[in-house]
This record gives structure tokens, sequence and C-alpha cells, in this order.
């Protein structure tokens, strides 16, 4: 067996081990859960018109900082865009395509 090839394998082990026994804790996982139903709620809210960061956090019932923390967020991984200012207030939008 090539040199190349046995550490390819030897790699491959490393990983699944490391999966193996490094598990995310509980308290992580759960982070991640709220999170996704953040984000989850509002890719909802934009589905029927564009919105600001304060009607956002009104709807979600969420603190204006945290909302815009996560627009921010969602923004830089393509799945919000900015849309019109109205009011000295950005309206997002989901992004499209």
């Amino acid at each position: 067996m090539s040199e190349q090839k046995e550490k390819g394998e030897e790699k491959k082990l490393t990983v699944k081990i490391l999966r193996e026994t490094r598990k995310p804790s509980k308290e992580a996982l759960n982070r991640l859960k709220e999170q996704n139903k953040i984000r989850k709620a509002i890719m909802e809210a934009l589905k029927s018109e564009p919105k600001t960061i304060p009607e956002l956090a009104s709807e979600l019932n969420m603190d204006s900082s945290v909302i815009m923390w996560y627009v921010m967020t969602m923004i830089k991984y393509g799945l919000i865009e900015v849309g019109e200012e109205e009011d000295d207030y950005y309206k997002y939008k989901l992004a499209e395509g």
C-alpha cells in the first residue's frame, strides 16, 4: 500500500474516532436548536413582506439587538437581503434565488 494511501486511511480513522468520542455537549446542542428556531422565525416573518428590525422585533417579541445580530448574520450568509430604506430604517427581505 502506498504511503499516501495509508496516511489518508489513517486520517479517516482519526476523524471517525474523534466524532465518536467528542460529542457536542447538550448545552451546545440546545443553543444550536434555539438559534435555528430564531432564524426560522425571522425567515417566516419575512415571507409576507420586507420588514425593518423594529417590526421584526415587535412581531417576534424579541429585543431588537438580538434581531439585528441574526439579520446581519443571515445577510452575511446570503439568506436575507437589504431592501428599501423607510423612515430611517432599512427593510430586510428574503434573498432571491
